[in-house]
């Protein structure tokens, strides 16, 4: 079998880790540092056609691992958002399957915390009921089993007394309306919020008293 030596290793860019390699004089190909490192490439070193081959595929999956870093480093993601993410790059599926095991392992994806820490940051900050948090899980792609034990976190009285919480609110900007009005408009925005057909009711019933008792100002 042919072998060459690289002549050349020339460093193109502090900020983007890469390499340009030369084989016999000529340019064969950039790489990453990572890649450089992982196959100890120096000049001099000989290399023949199967071990290039090995470098242009190695080169390959590493940018995909690149790509799902950079992407992963802005803000948790599910594991259908970083494959479709990668999926729009046109990837190779092989590549972009094994990337999506690697980040599980180094713990970088993980759907099952990703809902739980989802369903904590959207009950608080934005007042969701567990439907509407089930259905935002649901089109993330999480795992149902993983859904239910995140929504789980939510028993009913913490889930009654938010829908009360979010409910009190819009009502100070309603309250002067006529009760049939406020009912239909409370109701539909709870419903809106994700709320069940149960808790909108007994949260209407309760500022239904507050309301004919001028509980509320």
């Amino acid at each position: 079998m042919e072998t060459d030596h690289i002549t050349q290793i020339e460093k193109k860019s502090s900020i983007t880790k890469r390499y340009h390699i030369y084989v016999s004089g000529e340019f064969l190909l950039s790489i990453h540092e990572d890649v450089l490192v992982k196959y100890g490439l120096y000049k001099g070193m000989p290399i023949d056609k199967e071990q290039i081959q090995e470098l242009l595929e190695a080169e390959e999956y590493n940018q995909v691992r690149q790509s799902a870093l950079r992407y992963l480093s802005y803000k948790p993601r599910t594991v259908q958002e970083l494959r479709q993410h990668l999926a729009k790059k046109e990837y190779r599926e092989g590549y972009v399957k094994k990337v999506i095991v690697e980040m599980q392992k180094l713990g970088y994806l993980d759907d099952k915390q990703y809902a739980q820490a989802w369903i904590e940051e959207r009950k608080h900050r934005k007042g969701y009921g567990s439907l509407r948090l089930k259905n935002e899980l649901k089109r993330k792609g999480i795992a149902p089993e993983w859904i239910d034990e995140a929504i789980s976190q939510m028993d009913d009285n913490q889930e009654r007394q938010l829908a009360m919480e979010v409910a009190q609110r819009r009502y100070l900007r309603i309250h002067h309306e006529s009760w049939p009005k406020i009912e239909r408009k409370l109701g539909q925005f709870l419903q809106y919020r994700g709320f069940s057909i149960e808790v909108v009711y007994a949260t209407l019933q309760k500022i239904r008293s507050m309301h004919l008792g001028e509980e509320i100002d």
